[in-house]
């Protein structure tokens, strides 16, 4: 029995096969549907021997449910993990790639978009449709095509160009750093795939994120994301982000100052235990010679100039010792 969790897609010449062989059209309904996470085309429902009337004759007595137009559920409308991304795209047809923010999603360096699926399809138009978003382009190279779980996606590099095209520099700068933290990509591949595509529109912010000082940074928590971003509108040497230091992770760091900045932020900090091991750590990192800001949210958002104040201060202080 194929693994209804890895997806393979069957062609119609496969399903002629079958159906030569003297294989009853139900059973050639149901052998195509379990290779595809329960789900099965227009197309091949008629190269298996339903005809559009059967189709809605089926689809009004609950046998098969409509994702999108020309792709259908068999059986029950509970969707497998990953089964409205490959109905998009059986949707759309050969050649097509989950992409954009969807791509993103399957990629898992970004939410999914809510309530649609975008694809992108080389070569040939094809209209988008209720919950379905497709983008046409002229040429997809076979380097920026990418599988995920069976399911065709457009590679990490080039999802990462085409994410920045519709999101903000804080999401792309993330999405960046996940994909490095994951080993899905790397600096040189992202920017072989802004060269292959160089008019396409998340280019610019990619390349500008990944010509900061220390490239895309990897923070835990919006609060270290908020702090970040002041640092660099401040004009502040750019710290190590999470770095471990005598046995503890540090938030921020300046090595050669030998400045820590932590961020505390109430859902991990607002306990007993919590305070007590941030204490405990505040103390090692003293003991092995650094200096500690320790800064909260409400202070990020209602007093930056006063935390980045703090910082240069000591910044300073600990650059003439």
């Amino acid at each position: 029995m194929a693994n209804a969790h890895v997806p393979r897609l069957v062609g119609l010449s496969v399903i002629s096969g079958l159906v030569h062989s003297g294989l009853g059209r139900d059973l050639v309904v149901a052998w195509i549907a379990e290779r595809q996470l329960g789900l099965i085309t227009a197309a091949q429902l008629q190269c298996a021997g339903v005809g559009r009337g059967s189709i809605e004759w089926r689809l009004a007595n609950g046998l098969l449910h409509r994702v999108f137009r020309g792709a259908y559920l068999v059986g029950h409308a509970v969707r497998a993990p990953g089964a409205i991304e490959l109905a998009a795209v059986l949707a759309v047809g050969e050649g097509t790639f989950v992409s954009h923010r969807s791509a993103a999603a399957l990629w898992g360096i970004a939410k999914p978009p809510a309530g649609h699926v975008e694809v992108t399809v080389a070569g040939r138009d094809c209209r988008s449709r209720d919950g379905l978003t497709v983008h046409a382009v002229e040429r997809l190279s076979s380097e920026d095509h990418g599988h995920r779980s069976g399911i065709p996606v457009t590679s990490p590099p080039r999802t990462v160009i085409d994410y920045a095209a519709t999101a903000n520099a804080s999401e792309t700068e993330r999405a960046i750093a996940e994909a490095y933290a994951n080993k899905l990509t790397d600096e040189r591949r992202i920017l072989a795939a802004a060269d292959r595509a160089p008019k396409r529109a998340g280019v610019a912010l990619v390349r500008s994120i990944l010509a900061q000082p220390g490239g895309a940074k990897r923070t835990r928590s919006g609060g270290e994301r908020a702090l970040l971003k002041l640092i660099r509108a401040a004009g502040l040497p750019e710290p190590l982000v999470n770095e471990p230091i005598a046995g503890f992770t540090a938030d921020f760091v300046w090595p050669e100052q030998r400045l820590i900045v932590e961020v505390d932020g109430y859902p991990f900090h607002g306990h007993r235990a919590a305070f007590e091991r941030d204490h405990r750590r505040d103390i090692v990192h003293r003991n092995a010679g650094y200096d500690v800001l320790r800064f909260t949210g409400r202070q990020l958002e209602h007093e930056p100039l006063l935390v980045i104040a703090a910082i240069v201060r000591a910044l300073d202080r600990r650059s003439r010792h």
